[in-house]
């Protein structure tokens, strides 16, 4: 796993299956971002053939939910699907929104999809690199807002809920040389470590992973069963800020479909009941990265949730934060 040859080998090789025909999702609350296109819409697609109660979408701009959420229903009527605003640069949009998701009667499941691959250095409206932005902070920020809800559902059901954020395998891929500076975080706003072409993407990426990590060390798994997804190489929206001829070349020899990506990210949502705090590729649970593994990545992880919380205390002072047992 990780390697160039390995990448390739399972392009080529393994074909994602989807969800049992017989597995049932009836009476369930689901929760999506970012599903009006791409991998979250075929994921969003293949939960609604299993019958939930009811499916959330998020989109930051309502108008392209209509015609995502007759894709979603398709032959499925009687399926209850909303279509929520969330925007990942406004903090008080993801406040708002972690809000009325605590006020719902339930969240059984939640796939944290939404993201970017910028391949230019761009800032957001918060004032850091974008892909940082849309990637971890605003990520991790929904994470937190939405974990008082599923673990709440937990409770009433008497059987763990669970969220699933989707991360790459690119995060075995990168140097992530902005780990021995004094503030990461603020490290990696500064445009000289943006590096080249993807570099910058698949920190983020590694940075998912490691903030799943210490999430899900902090959460009891009989309440919340956390973990992370590598989707795969997929023809998707993702790649459109890629401007050479090379990507091209790569989506024609390896990609897999949408759909058979979106069979990855359904997957990890709703099997593996032994994968809290794991990161899961081609539909199985497998290590991440030796980084990851290794001791220096377990400091860097609990660097990295310390400087996110302390960053999201300070930006989003309306957001409201879990009490973790330490």
């Amino acid at each position: 796993m990780g390697g160039f040859l390995g990448f390739v080998w399972n392009q080529w090789t393994y074909k994602p299956k989807p969800l049992d025909q017989d597995k049932s999702l009836a009476g369930k609350t689901i929760l999506i971002t970012g599903a009006n296109s791409g991998l979250g819409l075929e994921a969003a697609k293949e939960l609604a053939s299993h019958k939930p109660a009811k499916l959330i979408v998020t989109v930051r701009d309502p108008a392209k939910g209509e015609a995502a959420k007759a894709q979603i229903i398709g032959n499925n009527a009687g399926i209850e699907v909303e279509f929520w605003e969330v925007d990942y640069e406004s903090y008080d949009s993801i406040t708002a929104f972690g809000k009325k998701v605590l006020a719902l009667d339930r969240l059984d499941y939640a796939l944290l999809n939404a993201g970017i691959k910028q391949m230019q250095y761009t800032t957001s409206k918060a004032g850091h690199e974008s892909n940082v932005q849309i990637n971890h902070i605003g990520t991790s920020l929904v994470s937190l807002q939405i974990l008082p809800a599923l673990q709440k559902t937990a409770r009433i059901a008497g059987q763990p809920s669970r969220l699933t954020i989707v991360s790459s395998e690119g995060h075995f891929w990168i140097p992530f040389k902005e780990r021995t500076a004094e503030n990461i975080l603020l490290r990696m706003d500064d445009k000289e470590t943006f590096g080249q072409q993807m570099n910058r993407y698949y920190t983020t990426k590694l940075l998912n992973v490691l903030w799943t990590r210490e999430l899900a060390s902090k959460v009891n798994q009989n309440e919340v069963i956390i973990n992370t997804v590598n989707p795969g190489f997929c023809y998707s929206g993702l790649h459109r800020h890629e401007k050479t001829g090379i990507i091209k070349i790569f989506l024609w020899a390896l990609a897999w479909t949408s759909q058979q990506g979106g069979h990855c990210l359904t997957d990890a949502l709703v099997n593996h009941p032994d994968s809290h705090g794991k990161y899961l590729s081609e539909q199985k649970v497998v290590p991440p990265s030796k980084f990851v593994l290794s001791e220096e990545g377990r400091k860097v992880q609990t660097k990295i949730w310390n400087e996110t919380m302390e960053l999201l205390r300070k930006e989003a002072p309306g957001a409201s934060f879990p009490t973790f047992e330490e």
